[in-house]
Protein backbone atom coordinates (compact mmCIF):
# COMPACT_ATOMS: atom_id res chain seq x y z
CA UNK A 1 0.00 0.00 0.00
CA UNK A 2 1.45 3.47 -1.16
CA UNK A 3 2.07 5.85 1.50
CA UNK A 4 0.26 8.97 1.88
CA UNK A 5 2.03 11.80 1.43
CA UNK A 6 0.59 15.86 1.97
CA UNK A 7 0.94 18.25 -0.68
CA UNK A 8 1.09 21.96 0.54
CA UNK A 9 0.50 24.98 -2.06
CA UNK A 10 1.42 28.89 -1.13
CA UNK A 11 0.30 31.58 -3.68
CA UNK A 12 -2.90 33.12 -4.59
CA UNK A 13 -5.68 32.35 -3.02
CA UNK A 14 -4.30 28.81 -2.87
CA UNK A 15 -2.75 28.37 0.43
CA UNK A 16 -3.93 24.55 1.24
CA UNK A 17 -2.87 20.97 2.16
CA UNK A 18 -4.30 18.09 0.37
CA UNK A 19 -3.70 14.42 -0.03
CA UNK A 20 -3.25 13.39 -3.32
CA UNK A 21 -1.11 14.36 -5.87
CA UNK A 22 -4.03 14.71 -8.71
CA UNK A 23 -5.85 17.45 -6.96
CA UNK A 24 -2.72 19.28 -5.91
CA UNK A 25 -1.93 19.20 -9.82
CA UNK A 26 -5.46 20.39 -10.73
CA UNK A 27 -5.01 23.43 -8.41
CA UNK A 28 -1.39 24.57 -9.43
CA UNK A 29 -1.66 24.26 -12.81
CA UNK A 30 -1.93 27.42 -14.64
CA UNK A 31 -1.49 29.23 -11.57
CA UNK A 32 1.64 32.06 -11.66
CA UNK A 33 3.44 32.36 -8.57
CA UNK A 34 2.52 29.32 -6.85
CA UNK A 35 4.80 27.32 -4.92
CA UNK A 36 3.89 23.66 -3.66
CA UNK A 37 5.97 20.65 -2.82
CA UNK A 38 5.43 17.57 -1.05
CA UNK A 39 5.57 16.11 2.25
CA UNK A 40 5.75 12.64 4.56
CA UNK A 41 3.62 13.93 7.46
CA UNK A 42 0.75 16.92 7.40
CA UNK A 43 2.87 18.54 10.33
CA UNK A 44 5.97 18.98 7.66
CA UNK A 45 3.65 20.63 5.48
CA UNK A 46 2.52 23.08 8.09
CA UNK A 47 5.26 23.97 9.06
CA UNK A 48 6.59 24.87 5.65
CA UNK A 49 3.15 26.82 5.16
CA UNK A 50 4.23 28.87 8.46
CA UNK A 51 7.92 29.64 6.64
CA UNK A 52 9.52 26.72 8.32
CA UNK A 53 11.77 24.86 6.06
CA UNK A 54 11.50 21.30 7.52
CA UNK A 55 15.06 19.70 8.56
CA UNK A 56 15.53 16.22 6.78
CA UNK A 57 17.84 13.98 8.75
CA UNK A 58 17.38 10.99 7.17
CA UNK A 59 15.93 9.60 3.58
CA UNK A 60 17.42 10.43 0.22
CA UNK A 61 19.89 12.98 -0.39
CA UNK A 62 21.09 14.07 -3.80
CA UNK A 63 24.22 15.99 -4.13
CA UNK A 64 24.63 17.65 -7.09
CA UNK A 65 27.45 19.72 -8.74
CA UNK A 66 28.94 21.29 -11.79
CA UNK A 67 32.37 22.20 -13.44
CA UNK A 68 33.43 23.75 -16.45
CA UNK A 69 37.61 24.46 -17.90
CA UNK A 70 38.07 27.07 -20.72
CA UNK A 71 39.59 24.78 -22.66
CA UNK A 72 36.20 23.15 -23.67
CA UNK A 73 32.79 25.00 -24.64
CA UNK A 74 30.21 22.67 -22.44
CA UNK A 75 29.67 22.55 -18.55
CA UNK A 76 29.81 19.35 -16.96
CA UNK A 77 27.14 17.98 -14.05
CA UNK A 78 26.55 15.46 -11.53
CA UNK A 79 24.50 13.82 -8.77
CA UNK A 80 25.00 11.04 -6.36
CA UNK A 81 21.99 10.11 -4.69
CA UNK A 82 22.26 8.63 -1.01
CA UNK A 83 20.19 7.22 1.84
CA UNK A 84 21.98 6.86 5.49
CA UNK A 85 25.58 6.44 4.12
CA UNK A 86 24.65 4.34 1.13
CA UNK A 87 25.33 5.36 -2.61
CA UNK A 88 22.07 4.24 -4.31
CA UNK A 89 22.75 5.55 -7.82
CA UNK A 90 24.90 7.96 -9.83
CA UNK A 91 24.25 10.27 -12.76
CA UNK A 92 27.23 12.72 -14.75
CA UNK A 93 27.59 13.80 -18.40
CA UNK A 94 27.75 17.19 -20.16
CA UNK A 95 25.31 19.59 -21.24
CA UNK A 96 23.88 19.75 -24.69
CA UNK A 97 24.46 23.14 -25.24
CA UNK A 98 27.82 25.49 -25.01
CA UNK A 99 28.10 26.64 -21.14
CA UNK A 100 26.63 30.44 -21.44
CA UNK A 101 27.14 30.61 -17.54
CA UNK A 102 30.65 28.77 -17.16
CA UNK A 103 29.90 26.28 -14.56
CA UNK A 104 26.33 26.98 -13.28
CA UNK A 105 25.01 25.66 -16.60
CA UNK A 106 26.26 22.26 -14.78
CA UNK A 107 24.98 23.34 -11.74
CA UNK A 108 21.39 23.36 -13.01
CA UNK A 109 21.55 20.66 -15.17
CA UNK A 110 22.54 18.49 -12.27
CA UNK A 111 19.48 19.67 -10.03
CA UNK A 112 17.28 18.79 -12.76
CA UNK A 113 19.00 15.40 -13.64
CA UNK A 114 18.71 14.50 -10.06
CA UNK A 115 14.38 15.96 -9.75
CA UNK A 116 14.08 13.34 -12.63
CA UNK A 117 15.47 10.82 -11.21
CA UNK A 118 13.29 11.25 -7.92
CA UNK A 119 10.69 11.16 -10.13
CA UNK A 120 11.18 8.33 -12.32
CA UNK A 121 11.67 6.31 -9.11
CA UNK A 122 8.55 7.93 -7.22
CA UNK A 123 11.00 9.19 -4.71
CA UNK A 124 10.96 12.20 -2.17
CA UNK A 125 14.34 13.87 -0.97
CA UNK A 126 16.69 17.00 -0.64
CA UNK A 127 18.70 18.11 -3.10
CA UNK A 128 21.99 18.98 -2.03
CA UNK A 129 24.04 22.21 -3.22
CA UNK A 130 26.88 24.34 -3.59
CA UNK A 131 25.62 27.06 -5.38
CA UNK A 132 22.67 29.35 -3.54
CA UNK A 133 20.66 29.34 -7.06
CA UNK A 134 19.67 26.15 -7.09
CA UNK A 135 17.52 26.26 -4.49
CA UNK A 136 17.40 30.51 -4.86
CA UNK A 137 15.39 30.57 -8.07
CA UNK A 138 13.14 26.83 -7.62
CA UNK A 139 12.06 28.62 -5.08
CA UNK A 140 11.10 32.40 -6.49
CA UNK A 141 13.69 33.73 -4.12
CA UNK A 142 15.78 35.20 -6.66
CA UNK A 143 14.10 36.01 -10.67
CA UNK A 144 15.51 34.28 -12.95
CA UNK A 145 16.87 36.94 -15.49
CA UNK A 146 19.72 34.39 -17.74
CA UNK A 147 18.46 32.32 -20.18
CA UNK A 148 19.79 29.30 -18.73
CA UNK A 149 17.97 30.17 -15.36
CA UNK A 150 14.84 30.85 -16.68
CA UNK A 151 15.19 26.79 -18.78
CA UNK A 152 15.98 25.23 -15.22
CA UNK A 153 12.60 27.11 -13.55
CA UNK A 154 10.49 26.44 -15.85
CA UNK A 155 12.12 22.81 -16.60
CA UNK A 156 11.58 22.08 -12.85
CA UNK A 157 8.46 22.70 -12.01
CA UNK A 158 6.80 19.74 -12.45
CA UNK A 159 9.13 18.11 -10.13
CA UNK A 160 9.29 20.31 -7.34
CA UNK A 161 6.68 18.83 -5.02
CA UNK A 162 9.16 16.19 -4.80
CA UNK A 163 12.28 18.32 -3.43
CA UNK A 164 13.46 20.55 -0.46
CA UNK A 165 16.93 22.01 -0.57
CA UNK A 166 20.00 22.26 1.40
CA UNK A 167 22.90 24.01 0.87
CA UNK A 168 25.74 22.39 1.67
CA UNK A 169 29.63 24.42 1.44
CA UNK A 170 31.70 23.77 -1.29
CA UNK A 171 35.42 21.89 -0.82
CA UNK A 172 35.18 20.97 2.65
CA UNK A 173 35.92 17.46 2.44
CA UNK A 174 31.58 16.08 2.75
CA UNK A 175 32.53 12.98 1.31
CA UNK A 176 29.56 12.54 -1.44
CA UNK A 177 29.48 16.26 -2.18
CA UNK A 178 33.14 16.10 -3.10
CA UNK A 179 32.50 12.90 -5.27
CA UNK A 180 30.10 15.02 -7.14
CA UNK A 181 32.77 17.05 -8.14
CA UNK A 182 35.04 14.49 -9.25
CA UNK A 183 32.37 13.15 -11.23
CA UNK A 184 31.41 16.63 -12.62
CA UNK A 185 34.69 17.01 -13.85
CA UNK A 186 35.13 13.33 -14.91
CA UNK A 187 31.89 13.91 -17.54
CA UNK A 188 34.31 17.31 -19.28
CA UNK A 189 37.19 15.12 -18.91
CA UNK A 190 35.75 11.96 -21.10
CA UNK A 191 33.89 14.15 -23.43
CA UNK A 192 37.44 16.34 -24.53
CA UNK A 193 38.98 12.80 -25.06
CA UNK A 194 36.56 11.48 -27.04
CA UNK A 195 36.54 14.92 -29.15
CA UNK A 196 40.04 14.40 -29.58
CA UNK A 197 40.17 10.91 -30.45
CA UNK A 198 37.13 12.03 -33.19
CA UNK A 199 39.08 14.67 -34.18
CA UNK A 200 42.70 12.44 -34.59
CA UNK A 201 40.56 9.63 -36.53
CA UNK A 202 39.86 12.14 -38.87
CA UNK A 203 43.39 13.72 -39.51
CA UNK A 204 44.38 9.58 -39.73
CA UNK A 205 41.07 8.85 -42.64
CA UNK A 206 42.37 12.07 -44.13
CA UNK A 207 45.95 10.64 -44.29
CA UNK A 208 44.24 7.52 -45.52
CA UNK A 209 42.98 9.02 -48.15
CA UNK A 210 45.43 10.90 -49.18
CA UNK A 211 47.87 8.16 -49.34
CA UNK A 212 45.48 5.90 -51.20
CA UNK A 213 45.09 8.75 -53.76
CA UNK A 214 48.81 9.19 -53.83
CA UNK A 215 49.42 5.36 -54.65
CA UNK A 216 46.65 5.48 -57.72
CA UNK A 217 48.72 8.23 -59.43
CA UNK A 218 52.00 5.82 -58.73
CA UNK A 219 50.38 2.97 -60.20
CA UNK A 220 49.10 4.55 -63.36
Amino acid sequence: MAKTKFYAMKGPNRDKIVDNWPECERLVKGVPGIRYKSFATREEAEAWMRGEEPEVKNGIRIYVDGSFTPTFAKAGWSFVVTEGDKELARGFGITAFDAESRNIDGEVMASYQAMKWLDANDKIGTICHDYEGIARWARGEWKAKSSIATQYVNAIKPYLHRVSFEKVAAHTGVKWNELADELAKTAITRAKDAQEAAKNGAKVEKILSAAEKASEKYED
